[in-house]
């Protein structure tokens, strides 16, 4: 019993050091514009006799806040937007835009970000606008319309880092009436930084328990071992 103590317990250890290492990852991220926090729990499996750690990306819209900045958008509702990497084309929440040197919108780390005609949208003039449905004017005249997709199953999209996502097939089109597009606005993190601080304290008190617990049996067990040798 135990060694199977034992066991169990370092089995718990490595979770709270995992469980603490994402929690973290999620505070340090809370400032981050649409920063989709990071979720571990325990689920019993099927043949094996203790729970195994499973982590999984929350994709809930986090609050909008309001900017002012004209380039700043927010979607609410599903999809993304699409910005273009070296690595191909991916997926973001992160609405600061901008413009760099050539004048093609881009996010805060200066990827382009892809409009309906898979291309990036050159804006050339003075006054910019966002419309509900992505279209963006220049001067009152149509530039481009802001590419929103996502995929089959979002649960497949895998976090490559700076806000982007991989995805895991073909983007598919989101319809107009399932997402709104805000100017001067952002998504902030799915989380709540004041909740995060607290889990972390838990999570420091549940490993600290677990220590205790395990040199507790180290010595039961080393009770055992000294009185067997005797014998």
């Amino acid at each position: 019993m135990t060694l199977e103590g034992i066991v169990n317990t370092a089995r718990s250890l490595s979770y709270y050091s995992r469980l603490q290492e994402v929690t973290a990852n999620n505070l340090a991220n809370a400032n981050s514009d649409g920063f989709k926090a990071d979720r571990l729990a325990a689920h019993a499996t099927r043949g094996s006799g203790h729970p195994v750690p499973v982590e999984t990306t929350d994709l809930e819209q986090g609050s909008l806040k309001n900017t002012g900045r004209p380039l700043d958008v927010a979607l609410e509702g599903q999809g993304f937007l699409v910005v273009r990497t070296p690595n191909g084309d991916r997926l973001t929440r992160g609405g600061s835009l901008r413009l760099d040197g050539a004048g093609l919108l881009v996010d805060a780390h200066g990827r382009p970000v892809l409009g309906t005609e898979d291309g990036p949208i050159l804006v050339n003039g003075t006054k910019v606008e966002v419309l509900a449905d992505g279209t963006v004017l220049v001067d009152r005249a149509p530039a481009g319309q802001l590419r929103i997709a996502t995929v089959e199953d979002p649960t497949t999209l895998r976090k490559e880092g700076a806000g982007c996502f991989v995805p895991a097939g073909p983007l598919v089109p989101v319809p107009p009436t399932d997402t709104v597009v805000h100017q001067g606005a952002v998504e902030e993190a799915n989380l709540d930084p004041l909740l995060s601080m607290v889990e972390l304290v838990n999570i420091q008190r549940g490993y600290a328990a677990n220590v205790e617990a395990l040199k507790a049996m180290d010595s039961v067990l080393g009770e055992v071992t000294n009185e067997v040798g005797k014998v």
